[in-house]
């Protein structure tokens, strides 16, 4: 019987916290809904942002249209 009055305490203690812990679950599952909502809409801007391109003019070498160049040591045409 000498140890009854501290386990009872102890479990007692488990008991209130879970007690609270009930009450406060609903409290804390809003800001865990908020930082979801916010991660969410962070990703969505981040890759809208980066498949955009630039709105300038892209000089991609093309050759101009014309005759072939001659290469050397090449055989001419009659």
């Amino acid at each position: 019987m000498c140890c009854a009055g501290p386990l009872l305490a102890f479990l007692g203690g488990i008991g209130v916290t879970s007690a609270i812990a009930s009450l406060w679950l609903p409290v804390l599952a809003v800001p865990a809904v908020v930082a979801g909502i916010v991660a969410l809409v962070l990703r969505r801007r981040r890759e809208t942002a980066a498949c955009r391109t630039a709105s300038t003019r892209a000089d991609l070498g093309m050759p101009a249209i014309g005759a072939a160049p001659e290469k050397p040591g090449a055989r001419q045409r009659p």
